[in-house]
């Protein structure tokens, strides 16, 4: 071989070996995959400064609107008109929220001189109107204990006082003062609130260079965020609606995901990654995508590791790279991981190599039911470029539309706008990783239930695993779904509880039970790989209903899917119609969500969710993420309210682009690795601003209610940045052709 043949050969060279210390070697920078694609022309960068300032200018104005009135009252409390306004000096990484709401403050606000107790403008308005602050549900928003600035906040079992007692409680004095709350509510009850602000950007300043270089580029600076008029991307595409007339079943750039009668959008966008390899501003595969971005679709991209270097995706690969042998500050993560068993929604801890091993071979209950685990958000915190480097470099260098998906660069992604010293909301990427079967179980099934993002995500499924049953295992699940369908439509709803309790109580009942002699023998290489058996509690809350008897993961015998399976006992898989995808998605449109709202607030007693009980409470159907909606549902949610989802099959190498505010969820057909990133555009940064008003309102202890995006920091940030560099890119006068067009 010549030394060319071995080095086009070579691992190695080609950045895709296997070995430990390949996989933690850090790629240089000026060698990652992608970064070429970054460069783009100035003519082109004023182009898409222009558009992203069309979305996000009339975003800044509104917020400098509303500081301006809360001003304006402020002046109305002084003889002389004269306001005086305390800049707080906070460092830059320091993020500040409001005490009663959550909702961090960017700007102006009020806080008590007193005890500092600190009061978003929202909140202020709201108060203003006689309206609880925070929405009706904020009450419980008192179950926080803990101590801030020397004071003990109380919980709802310390406090008697019912909601509407504390909101009387709480009141503006003269129409304009607003006095700090009680005691009951956290503050000190004893000072009159004061305005101040942050000062990093200076809002006022920041709306008359947005309508300045929004003047120069010829755009209206204040035109609705989302409409898009202007800017070369109104209406629906064409082409795709040409083809939906037509009929066609399948077509090489779109996909059919739904029949909904007289809809122009049951087709998903879905090109191949080397139809749009070119990541240019005015490539057509780019504006094709923000046709259909820009109108809240799903996209999907077929085959995005043809453009990088085939580092391998196999889950014992990522163990190798992941695991550690000597100590170190990750040396304890490396033995065992916490999983979500779907059964019952409670945690369990496992050896993350017999995690792995049951990916690739299964593993069921004594019962002979299959065991669905998942991990989410692996590795642990935010050390995935850390511990994955390799991964996350090949992952990063995959995706398509780099100007959107890029975390540091993409042009089009607010996201990246944040400067280096400022704090940054965690958006990955993010590994999730699950077993999977072809059909839907009707019980444990490995899904992620629905939920809506507060921003744009792309999901890349990485790898994906058959997994076949055995036939005695096909039958019993068909057997008790079966008798649980007649059952449970004759059942009251306690009787349907009781039913549910003593249906899953026997499933893990069963996994407890020891292998007799015989098949310990006839597993003896299974025993070997795994710890001895020692009973544990269960962790993760389940509103009190434990399941007790449950083995710790780590610690407990499990068979795997293929054990005392004969060769003639092995059935087929479970899909009979040649290859299938690896994960099954439903996306609703964004105007569906009132119907979809409709129906689950009409239904919620019938979903299941911790301790696989029947659901006891909502507080919101979507934002809970305690329902997924089975095919028998999805039946009745087209008979009633005529909507029905974007229903798709995601296969290895494709990747998902998810519009904020389209509730979705995802059953895994197959055991599943999936990529995930987080990314804000300009087309749906008015959906993050809706959906922030959404958590805002939720109570304090939901587990969507942090503000961990920080939308309007970011947008003042990506307006502040675009506006200087457009004021550069305009005094060197270089004619900007197209600006305002995407062509």
């Amino acid at each position: 071989m010549t030394y060319e043949e071995i080095e086009e050969s070579c691992p190695v060279c080609r950045r895709n070996c296997n070995c430990k210390a390949c996989l933690r070697m850090h790629m240089p920078k000026k060698s990652s995959p992608g970064e070429d694609v970054m460069d783009v022309s100035d003519s082109e960068r004023i182009s898409a400064l222009g558009y992203m300032l069309s979305f996000i200018g009339p975003l800044v104005k509104q917020l400098n609107a509303e500081e301006q009135k809360e001003v304006g009252l402020e002046k109305k409390r002084t003889e002389d008109n004269a306001v005086e306004i305390e800049n707080v000096e906070l460092n830059a990484d320091e993020r500040l929220y409001c005490d009663n709401c959550n909702t961090s403050i960017v700007d102006l606000y009020r806080s008590c001189p007193t005890c500092k107790y600190d009061l978003c403008l929202v909140c202020c308005q709201e108060l203003r109107q006689g309206e609880q602050p925070g929405g009706e549900k904020a009450d419980s928003a008192d179950a926080q204990s803990n101590k801030r600035n020397g004071r003990e906040c109380f919980t709802t079992a310390d406090n008697s006082l019912n909601a509407q007692e504390r909101l009387m409680a709480w009141k503006v004095q003269n129409e304009l003062d607003i006095p700090c709350p009680p005691k009951e509510r956290g503050g000190c009850g004893s000072s009159l609130l004061s305005l101040r602000r942050t000062g990093h950007i200076v809002i006022e300043e920041l709306v008359a260079d947005i309508d300045k270089v929004m003047h120069d580029l010829h755009l209206n600076s204040s035109e609705p965020a989302g409409v898009g008029a202007g800017i070369g991307l109104t209406g629906q595409c064409s082409e795709c609606s040409a083809i939906q007339r037509a009929g066609l079943e399948t077509h090489k750039y779109l996909r059919l995901a739904a029949r909904r009668s007289g809809s122009h959008d049951n087709y998903i966008y879905c090109p191949s990654v080397l139809d749009i390899q070119d990541d240019g501003l005015h490539h057509p595969g780019l504006h094709h995508f923000q046709k259909h971005w820009l109108h809240g679709e799903p996209v999907i991209v077929k085959d995005v590791f043809n453009r990088t270097k085939g580092l391998s995706w196999e889950p014992m690969v990522m163990w190798r790279a992941f695991r550690e042998t000597t100590k170190n500050k990750f040396a304890d993560e490396t033995k065992t991981v916490k999983a979500v068993d779907c059964l019952d929604w409670c945690e369990v801890e496992i050896n993350i190599h017999q995690f792995f091993r049951g990916y690739e071979e299964g593993r069921s209950h004594r019962s002979g039911w299959p065991e669905m685990l998942k991990l989410k958000d692996w590795p642990p915190a935010n050390f995935f470029h850390e511990r994955l480097p390799r991964h996350g470099a090949e992952f990063i260098s995959a995706l398509p539309f780099h100007q959107y998906t890029h975390p540091s660069k993409g042009l089009m992604n607010l996201a990246s706008k944040l400067p280096p010293e400022v704090s940054k909301p965690d958006l990955g990427p993010k590994t999730y990783i699950a077993y999977g079967h072809e059909q839907e179980l009707g019980r444990g099934d490995s899904v992620t239930k629905l939920h809506c993002d507060l921003s744009d995500a792309v999901n890349v499924l990485t790898h994906s695993k058959e997994v076949k049953l055995a036939a005695w295992q096909l039958k019993k699940v068909e057997g008790f779904k079966g008798n649980e369908s007649k059952d449970f439509k004759k059942a009251s709803r306690k009787s349907r509880k009781n039913g549910i309790l003593e249906s899953t109580t026997a499933i893990l009942r069963d996994s407890c039970q020891g292998l007799n002699e015989t098949r310990v023998a006839e597993n003896a290489v299974e025993k070997q790989s795994l710890e001895p058996s020692s009973e544990s509690g269960r962790t993760g809350a389940d509103n009190g209903s434990r399941i007790s008897g449950r083995l710790d993961m780590d610690n407990k015998q499990h068979i795997a899917a293929g054990d005392e399976i004969r060769k003639d006992d092995v059935g087929e898989s479970w899909n009979m119609r040649g290859p299938s995808g690896g994960a099954l998605w439903d996306i609703f449109r964004r105007e569906d969500v009132p119907k979809l709202e409709s129906y689950l607030n009409r239904h919620w007693k019938e979903f299941r969710h911790l301790g696989d009980e029947l659901l006891d409470t909502v507080i919101n159907p979507i934002h809970d993420q305690t329902i997924f909606i089975n095919e028998e549902h999805k039946r009745k949610l087209k008979e009633e309210e005529g909507i029905e989802p974007w229903t798709f099959e995601q296969y290895t190498g494709e990747a998902v682009f998810i519009p904020a505010g389209c509730p979705h969820q995802v059953r895994n057909k197959k055991s599943c690795i999936k990529v995930a990133l987080d990314f804000v555009s300009p087309e749906n940064v008015h959906q993050c601003i809706r959906l922030s008003k959404e958590y805002r309102l939720l109570p304090k202890e939901h587990r969507a209610k942090e503000d961990k995006l920080e939308i309007q920091k970011m947008i003042l940030h990506a307006a502040s940045s675009a506006v200087q560099e457009l004021k550069e890119l305009l005094e060197t006068r270089i004619p900007a052709s197209g600006v305002g067009e995407v062509e």
